[in-house]
């Protein structure tokens, strides 16, 4: 049986339209088979998907559906080896399961031999050239040299290397208080103050910290048949922390982070694992209330949140529905774990769609004492908590690349190729328009924190005479100069309501670049920018034309630059340009971008994005 999910192995390269007038294209629904179609509620959506089929739509625009057909979900906690095989074998699951962002937490230390790259920055590179926009890269933190003096100030010259080298956090795993020691063979406590400056710097850069203490609270219970975790306790023997003569009580190492956490008000800790104390979910919610600068992952730990009362865990996650993050501690090695794995044999990839459908599953419906994804952390069932989509989207994706919003990887976009030109109409109805991909532009500059009510979209095509990029803006109230200019061009225009795009044609050198301009009047601007100069007065000969739906409350624009404008050399199938997409809003004081700069400035070329010339 196969049914239609959108979101399961389909090409980012051919979205579903957005509802926009359009003439008319092929909607026949692409089947596929996903294990969300085993799900009671995907029955529900399936019937929702065929009445709004009946009205001329297909899958709503803002559905996790569509989110994962355009891959947009990042998934914050996973391990992944630096070589080839691995890298690619990773990207295919994420692909399929619709992740678009691995956070490779593993990403090595930064120290080394002299006149050899450290572990990050080789790790890096390998993923940045062979997958680039789909990892980012947390550093760890090497303990060399601990008992020796000025540890604490080579420590903050690590965080400031793997700042400079494009680190996106620090990873600090449980080691901490549980298996390092110093030379007297004490554990290094969580709470050390030589570890002071390490947070205090890390949060005056604003690099995360994601940090793993304790365990779950069977790891300090009998290691015997009894305990509830003993098929992953037998085959993880230093998992077991039950031995009073060599480690703390559990409770002492969460209260040791505690107290860092409290003691770094600048520095956001990203405590894993459902802030290291999923069995207790009254204790989560006390600690983020009593902490703003902490955030809870989800990695490897919804088999145990599923026990509670899923209406109870429903109110924790609306409740903090800001600090909670999409993770899975998805692995890929010499063989795949996906959130915990043992002796048995090894998973495969359709059992990591599977891992990551169940999240789905549990995250988006209601659905009742099913298996969870993660058999070997217990012989139980979980309770799905039926979130909302207005919540589901800052769980996936939202509330990430707010927190890693100075250095998300540069996200890519691929220009279609039409044959023939056409006239601009401002409405978005001619053919080709749907079949390209969409940027999103929904996120502030300077913050990342996104703006879902006003989210715009960017469409690109190509001929060999133009670029076409095409606009759709939902608004609530416009704001514009008034009379509009009929001719010539308005300084300042950007001062109101207008959509932008900033292209440089050099991938490698984008700090020349052309700046266009459409207010929903019509009124339009371009500018030549170099590194000393703007140039208001040159004109590049792009025509644009908008139209506004007032009754939809969404205005629509059509841009055409001459490709000879651009550049002398004519683009060619798999060119690749820099280029931003901006949107004005001043009834929201939105100043939002495909790419945020965090910078606060449109003008912020090393986060323009990658425009590919494609078929």
């Amino acid at each position: 049986m196969a049914a239609f999910v959108a979101g399961v192995g389909a090409e980012i390269d051919h979205p579903v339209g957005l509802g926009m007038r359009s003439k008319p294209i092929d909607k026949t629904p692409v089947l596929v088979e996903s294990p969300l179609m085993h799900c009671r509620s995907f029955h529900f959506l399936l019937s929702s998907f065929c009445f709004f089929s009946t009205l001329g739509f297909t899958a709503a625009d803002d559905s996790p559906e569509q989110w994962r057909k355009e891959r947009r979900l990042i998934d914050l906690h996973q391990h992944v080896g630096s070589s080839e095989p691995l890298l690619k074998r990773a990207v295919s699951i994420m692909d399929r399961a619709g992740i678009g962002i691995g956070v490779n937490l593993s990403g090595g230390t930064v120290t080394h031999k002299e006149g050899q790259p450290s572990a990050f920055e080789r790790n890096k590179a390998l993923g940045d050239r062979l997958f680039p926009g789909r990892f980012a890269f947390y550093m760890n933190l090497d303990y060399a040299g601990w008992d020796d003096p000025g540890f604490s100030e080579r420590a903050v010259r690590q965080v400031e290397e793997g700042h400079r080298l494009g680190a996106a956090g620090l990873k600090e795993w449980k080691r901490l208080g549980l298996y390092l020691r110093d030379k007297s063979g004490k554990l290094i406590r969580i709470d050390d103050s030589r570890l002071d400056p390490v947070w205090r710097r890390c949060g005056e850069l604003g690099l995360p910290v994601s940090i793993h203490v304790a365990d779950p609270r069977a790891f300090w219970l009998p290691f015997n048949s009894d305990n509830e975790r003993w098929i992953e306790l037998k085959d993880h023997r230093p998992w077991w922390f039950g031995d009073t003569e060599k480690y703390p009580p559990r409770m002492d190492l969460l209260n040791a982070l505690d107290r860092v956490v409290a003691r770094h008000p600048l520095t956001t800790f990203v405590c894993v694992h459902f802030a290291n104390n999923s069995e207790d979910i009254d204790w989560v919610d006390a600690a983020l209330d009593r902490n703003p600068n902490m955030m809870a992952d989800l990695a490897a730990r919804i088999p145990e949140i599923g026990r509670h009362t899923p209406k109870k865990v429903h109110r924790l996650f609306i409740k903090h529905q800001d600090r909670i993050l999409f993770a899975t501690d998805f692995m890929v090695y010499s063989r795949l774990t996906l959130g915990s794995g043992g002796s048995g044999p090894a998973p495969t990839d359709e059992d990591a769609l599977g891992f990551y459908a169940k999240h789905w599953r549990w995250l988006e419906t209601w659905d009742r004492q099913f298996e969870h994804m993660t058999p070997i952390q217990g012989d139980w069932k979980i309770d799905a908590i039926g979130l909302p989509p207005e919540v589901l989207r800052k769980i996936y994706f939202d509330n990430a690349r707010k927190l890693l919003v100075r250095r998300l990887p540069l996200p890519r976009l691929r220009a279609n190729r039409i044959e023939a030109d056409f006239d601009l109409d401002g409405r978005l109805d001619d053919a080709p328009w749907p079949s390209a991909a969409p940027a999103r532009i929904e996120s502030q500059i300077n913050t990342g924190a996104a703006n879902p009510e006003i989210a715009t979209t960017a469409r690109v095509l190509w001929s060999d005479q133009f670029l076409y990029i095409g606009y759709r803006s939902p608004y609530t109230e416009l704001t514009v100069f008034e009379p509009p200019l009929k001719t010539g061009e308005r300084r300042g225009l950007w001062n109101k309501d207008v959509v932008e795009a900033f292209v440089g044609t050099d991938p490698y050198n984008s700090t020349h670049y052309t700046e266009y301009e459409v207010a929903p009047t019509g009124e339009k601007l371009d500018l030549n920018i170099t590194p000393t100069d703007k140039s208001l007065e040159w004109n590049s000969g792009f025509k644009a034309v908008t139209h506004i739906d007032r009754e939809q409350k969404i205005w629509t624009a059509e841009m055409r630059i001459p490709l000879k404008s651009l550049s002398p050399e004519q683009p060619g199938q798999k060119t690749v340009w820099r280029i931003n997409f901006y949107r004005h809003d001043r009834a929201h004081r939105a100043f939002l971008g495909w790419s945020p700069t965090a910078t606060g400035s449109a003008h912020t070329p090393a986060k323009f994005g990658h425009l590919t010339f494609g078929p």
